[in-house]
């Protein structure tokens, strides 16, 4: 039995901390959330819950705070990536990759009024340090979380594998195979990590494997504040046979690039939240997300790492309403481009999406 929104959304993932007031008109919206890594979605009571076991003693928010949550930008997107390794020692059980996905899904459905929704994550991050994990175990418990949300809740949820392009890149061919064989219930297959000093083009002979094989294709790329960012992301394009850019952020620099970009439909997986914490932009208020709705861009609005960032999809939408004067009918485009881009299959899309 599927459970409806309901009429008041509730903030279930950060009880702990005072939520930012969203206008019903926000709440409402039905959303569709393409960019959301599984791995760092975790709920601030589940953290706080299993975090001793582990031997990370959280006594108080403040401990919380320091130990799991990025609230002010870092210097740069590696020092963010280390912070995720706190986090990272909680998934250690299929138990607990199940339980996280639930409820991944079910504050997605319940915080934002989240219809459709891919979680992406990486089988050799989860893996890592946790020996008594296979690929085979962690998707199995992945997609049982993600199957009992679908039942319970009215979304369609798809998964995305991820490649770290920080590790060698002869690991990236076992991660690919693993993604193909199990197309039924991986939606696409996404390049992460950080892009300085880690050249997209070595894994695209992976990437066109996956294509041809029926998986989607996103690529992180455009997100790191480097006069090359622009050019990552027509690599990303050329090379890789990206449909979607994660981030794509930095584009604004090069209006070529952008032609480049909306010539081929392309859309944009943006992440304004991360983007400040991250130092991709300097502030919230510079973020070029208008910018580039305006210049005919496909912008999706995302939370990356809802988790890890403190921040819920509701919140990005409010923000950009606030802060960049995005109107309702604006939000509610957005909101289409992420469902109408979506790598799900289009008929599960539609029993959940309005017409």
């Amino acid at each position: 039995m599927r459970q409806e929104l309901p009429a008041v959304t509730f903030n279930k993932r950060f009880s702990i901390l005072e939520p930012m007031k969203i206008s019903e008109e926000i709440a409402q919206i039905p959303k569709a959330e393409i960019h959301s890594h599984l791995e760092l979605c975790l709920r601030a009571s589940t953290i706080m819950e299993l975090a001793p076991q582990f031997g990370i003693e959280v006594p108080d928010e403040k401990t919380y705070r320091e130990r799991f949550v990025i609230s002010e930008p870092m210097k740069d997107l590696g020092s963010v990536l280390n912070k995720f390794l706190d986090t990272q020692k909680l998934l250690a059980s299929e138990e607990i990759l199940e339980r996280i996905t639930y409820e991944a899904c079910e504050d997605a459905y319940k915080t934002s009024n989240v219809r459709i929704l891919e979680l992406r994550y990486a089988p050799t991050f989860v893996q890592q340090g946790h020996d008594h994990l296979n690929f085979e175990g962690i998707h199995n418990a992945i997609v049982k979380g993600m199957k009992k949300a679908e039942a319970e809740f009215d979304m369609a949820v798809g998964l995305i594998c991820i490649i770290q392009r920080i590790l060698p890149v002869n690991e990236a061919e076992a991660v690919t195979q693993f993604a193909i064989d199990h197309k039924d219930t991986f939606v696409g297959l996404d390049l992460a990590d950080n892009e300085v000093g880690f050249d997209s083009k070595p894994f695209a002979p992976f990437f066109n494997k996956a294509k041809q094989a029926g998986l989607g294709i996103t690529v992180h790329s455009g997100e790191a504040n480097v006069p090359k960012a622009p050019r990552y992301v027509k690599d990303a394009i050329e090379f890789l046979g990206a449909d979607r850019i994660g981030h794509g952020v930095q584009i604004y620099r090069d209006e070529d690039m952008m032609n480049y970009v909306k010539e081929r439909g392309i859309p944009l997986e943006l992440c304004p939240t991360s983007n400040w914490l991250t130092s991709a932009i300097s502030s919230k208020e510079e973020h070029p997300f208008k910018t580039l709705f305006d210049f005919g861009l496909k912008t999706s609005i995302n939370t990356d790492d809802g988790g890890i960032f403190d921040v819920t999809l509701n919140q990005e939408y409010q923000m950009l309403h606030d802060l960049h004067g995005l109107s309702i009918e604006q939000l509610q485009q957005c909101a289409q481009y992420g469902a109408e881009e979506s790598f799900i299959d289009p008929v599960k899309r539609q029993k959940v999406w309005p017409s």
